[in-house]
């Protein structure tokens, strides 16, 4: 079983979407062995997904309405795979208060790959329903390009 956490700052807009699109994209796939979670490093406990993350992911028929946000859980954290950041200050704020998993601590617009100026994925968080949309397709994308990495270097 792969084990694979989304972290961002609210655990309201990007981590769940992007925890949303690979369960998605993994079962459309019809692949199994896949736990996937997200956390906030600043997570307000216990609320929805934003607004425009669940229209968002509705219209690709995805349902976010079950989600509730999480700050971090270090076992969780311990027991994953992979930990995958929407940006470097999550990435940075993992590696500096739990140094032990700087091995699997990655941004997920660089993974498997070198992080480079483009690796981050910016909070849309009081943005417009376009920036959202943005947003949604860059980590969309981004989980479609990782799959196969997943695969290769989990599910042997």
């Amino acid at each position: 079983m792969i084990r694979v956490v989304f972290v961002c700052t609210g655990n309201i807009c990007r981590s769940p979407m992007a925890e949303a699109v690979l369960r998605h994209e993994w079962k459309r796939r019809k692949k199994d062995g896949l736990y996937v979670s997200s956390m906030g490093i600043h997570g307000l406990d216990n609320q929805e997904a934003s607004k425009y993350a669940q229209e968002i992911c509705n219209e690709h028929g995805i349902d976010l309405s079950e989600h509730r946000s999480r700050k971090l859980i270090i076992p969780e954290l311990e027991e994953a795979d992979l930990i995958l950041s929407m940006e470097k200050v999550q990435k940075e704020f993992i590696h500096l208060f739990f140094p032990r998993f700087s091995d699997k601590n990655f941004l997920l617009g660089a993974w498997p790959g070198k992080a480079t100026k483009k690796s981050n994925i910016k909070d849309p968080i009081g943005g417009s329903e376009k920036f959202y949309r943005q947003t949604f397709d860059i980590i969309e994308g981004h989980i479609k390009r990782i799959i196969p990495a997943i695969e290769e270097m989990y599910c042997r």
